[in-house]
Order: C-alpha cells, then sequence, then structure tokens
C-alpha cells in the first residue's frame, strides 16, 4: 500500500515512475504499479494548464495530450490516454496531478472530470487543431494505492 499526500515531494519524473510506473516523460500515463492516471502539470509547457480559484488546488483546467494533429482523432497516439481521462469514472480508476514547481514534482491531490470541452489551439507545427480540455474538481489531498 502506498499513501500520496498533498505537498509530497518527488525531485524528478524517474522518481515518480520509479514508484507508481507509467512513462516518464508523457503529460498523462496510466500508472502500471496501482491503479490510476497520472496527470503532469508544468509551468513551462505549451498548453495553459491552471488551478482555480487563483490560489487554491480546488479546480484544474488541464488540456489532453497529444503535441500534433487533432486529440480527437483515432489516429493521434495519444488518443487512448484522453480517451481513459473521459472515461475514469466508468472505469473506477483515480486521476492524480503532479505540478513541476521550481525543478520538483509536487503531489497536488486525486481529481475528477466534472466536464469536458474541446478548444483550438496550435501544434508543435503551428498548425491549429481540437484539443480537449478537461475540468478537473478535487476530490482529496491524499490518496491510498494498492501496488
Amino acid at each position: 500500500m502506498l499513501q500520496l499526500e498533498q505537498g509530497q515531494t518527488f525531485t524528478n519524473r524517474a522518481e515518480i515512475s520509479k514508484l507508481l510506473g507509467g512513462n516518464p516523460q508523457s503529460g498523462i500515463t496510466l500508472a502500471t504499479k496501482g491503479k490510476a492516471i497520472l496527470l503532469f502539470k508544468n509551468e513551462e509547457e505549451l498548453y495553459s494548464d491552471y488551478f482555480y480559484p487563483r490560489g487554491t488546488y480546488d479546480y484544474c483546467m488541464y488540456t489532453g495530450i497529444g503535441r500534433v494533429g487533432h486529440q480527437d482523432s483515432l489516429s493521434n497516439k495519444m488518443y487512448d490516454l484522453n480517451i481513459a481521462v473521459l472515461s475514469h469514472k466508468k472505469q473506477n480508476t483515480p486521476l492524480l496531478i503532479f505540478e513541476k514547481k521550481k525543478g520538483n514534482y509536487h503531489f497536488v491531490g486525486e481529481y475528477e472530470l466534472t466536464e469536458t470541452h474541446q478548444n483550438v489551439q496550435p501544434d508543435d507545427n503551428n498548425f491549429l487543431r481540437r484539443v480537449f480540455v478537461f475540468h478537473l474538481r478535487k476530490v482529496s489531498d491524499f490518496i491510498k494505492l494498492d501496488l
């Protein structure tokens, strides 16, 4: 059993991957050592993910994964990860957010999807494409995972 608590700090993604499994570079990844979907918020990222109201972690607007092309396209290699977030309640899989600040990663908490919409944003090649924007609500400052 592993317990994560808000504010728990990790020096890098490799440390989190060693603990929970999953892709150490992907913004959304499936834990392989427990049932969870890991979301990483990085203040240096292309996308404008943010927590609100300002100064809290109550809610998060989180852009789906996939840096090139439409995120809702079956030809997008990251399509299944976006669908995992969309269906996390049905699959009974917790969404866990980690935030990178000042070089370290911090566990923020467990969230749930409350709604989603699509937006148009440029991709890495500066072409406009459809992206998922997930509206997330915090449900807990900590979680216990069976590994």
